[in-house]
């Protein structure tokens, strides 16, 4: 989850010679019905933010022996932004409102397959970011050894439901309930992919999602002039049963506010002080 990542050199690979057409096990085919049943989104938004306070927050942060990245600062943003406009944190399910009395952050990561685990954090709105940062490292740690151990059992009990229409009938049920989209990806998701310039997640279970591209120096305008500053793209996909353009730009616009403004970098002076 680091904030850059260094060009790694290509390497090679063994070149296939013919078209290869392999069955997935049983056991791996009820990720591809999953995604097939997740709603798309309804809305895109995005807003380019200036990342130069949030770095300095990571300067003392790192200083204070805090491993933190941007994908911190992003998630403590987010939440505080989600705590503090319920109207901005909403699932809608089965003719259903949910309006969360937490914030449980729902972040992305790489996985061994496609699937894209997601290791929720729960109540992320209540912990400053010196606990916030060793809280999401550790789940992060404990999550990839969980997925090895989720997918060796998925793989033996898989084949229990062998018919694709039953596997997605039971999906189908699943995700009419609250719980289960809450476990599987917390009430507001987080994906940053430190590789690329810009990222939209088009599937979630959430209400909305945001993306976070890598932080590069940009040219931007500052009082009229052409100044360089680190920045970053912030990107919100929604589902319109839940959110709308407007509140998407509203929730961006808060959360591009606390990552320029002061509040992260109190925290992080703050941390020193604990220290």
């Amino acid at each position: 989850m680091a904030a850059s990542v260094a060009t790694a050199p290509v390497v090679a690979k063994a070149k296939v010679e013919a078209d290869r057409i392999e069955s997935l096990p049983l056991g791996e085919r009820w990720f591809p019905d999953a995604f097939h049943l997740i709603p798309g989104p309804g809305g895109f938004a995005l807003r380019l933010v200036d990342m130069t306070s949030a770095q300095e927050t990571l300067r003392i942060l790192r200083g204070a022996g805090v491993r933190a990245t941007v994908t911190h600062l992003i998630v403590r943003a987010a939440a505080l932004a989600l705590a503090r406009n319920p109207e901005l944190h909403q699932i809608v399910c089965n003719y259903r409102r949910l309006t969360p009395a937490s914030v449980d952050i729902g972040l992305s990561m790489a996985g061994q397959t496609t699937y894209a685990p997601v290791v929720v954090l729960p109540e992320a709105d209540k912990q400053r970011l010196a606990e916030l940062v060793p809280r999401t490292n550790a789940a992060i740690a404990a999550a990839r050894e969980r997925e090895i151990r989720d997918l060796e059992d998925i793989r033996k009990k898989g084949w229990w439901v062998p018919f694709g229409f039953l596997r997605r009938f039971l999906l189908r049920m699943f995700q009419k309930t609250f719980w289960f989209r809450r476990k599987l990806a917390g009430t507001f998701q987080v994906s940053c992919l430190p590789n690329v310039d810009v990222i939209s997640s088009f599937l979630f279970y959430t209400g909305s999602i945001l993306g976070a591209g890598q932080v590069s120096d940009r040219v931007v305008a500052v009082d009229g002039q052409a100044v360089v500053r680190p920045t970053v793209w912030l990107t919100i996909c929604v589902d319109h049963a839940s959110m709308d353009g407007r509140r998407a730009g509203d929730l961006l616009n808060i959360i591009q506010r606390i990552l320029e403004g002061p509040e992260l970098l109190a925290e992080a002076r703050a941390a020193t002080m604990a220290e």
